[in-house]
């Protein structure tokens, strides 16, 4: 009986001590949980364009001479970088990325597609544009088209960019934004994805903005 009672006073701390333990690991995990879960809403917040804007048709010429408007944008997700031939840096590198981005995702998604939209329409002619994108990918999609018009992908979407011209020659730069938009299926400026640009981080970025697109419409 002695050794019963004995054993008793060290079983029922121990148990107690146990379930504490248990209690406490599992507020603990999901504790966690709850704040991982709200810097990754966050995060996706960042990305999310204010009020998705709805984009209107636009007349534009791709890197084969043929017209390309609204149409060739509706039904896909669409990856669309603003920037030149010319450029000696933040361009080569950021469709590289693009590259990596795009030979992931068409693996698993057959409506994705990457735009590369010149600022630099009268030096980047149907050739140049042509040679540049097939660089990268055959099956990148190169912009060209007057970048002040009204209705343009440049003037929707609120692209800045400067031209440092010098008079004496051609070999000018083009100040320009290093981010790169998406626009859903359904035409609407959702995301923005700010540099630094890395492949991983984008492919994780689009599966969230597509998760939470599907799960509202």
């Amino acid at each position: 009986m002695l050794t019963k009672l004995s054993n008793s006073k060290f079983l029922i701390p121990a148990m107690v001590a146990l379930i504490i333990l248990a209690a406490g690991t599992g507020f603990y995990i999901s504790l966690k949980q709850s704040q991982n879960q709200l810097v990754q809403n966050n995060e996706l917040r960042g990305l999310f364009w204010p009020n998705p804007k709805q984009i209107k048709n636009f007349s534009a010429k791709d890197h084969n001479g043929n017209a390309f408007e609204l149409s060739n944008i509706s039904g896909k997700w669409s990856f669309i970088f603003f920037g030149y031939t010319n450029c000696p840096d933040i361009c080569p590198i950021t469709m590289s990325v693009m590259a990596n981005v795009y030979q992931h995702l068409a693996n698993y998604y057959e409506n994705i597609q990457i735009i590369f939209v010149t600022v630099d329409p009268e030096r980047d002619t149907t050739e140049k544009l042509s040679s540049y994108i097939s660089f990268f990918d055959q099956d990148f999609v190169g912009l060209s088209g007057e970048p002040t018009i009204e209705n343009s992908l440049t003037r929707q979407i609120g692209i800045p960019y400067y031209y440092n011209m010098k008079k004496e020659n051609n070999n000018y730069l083009v100040d320009h934004s290093a981010s790169i938009f998406v626009i859903d299926p359904k035409t609407r400026l959702i995301a923005k994805l700010s540099p630094p640009h890395q492949p991983e981080k984008i492919i994780e970025q689009f599966k969230n903005i597509k998760r939470f697109i599907d799960e509202k419409d």
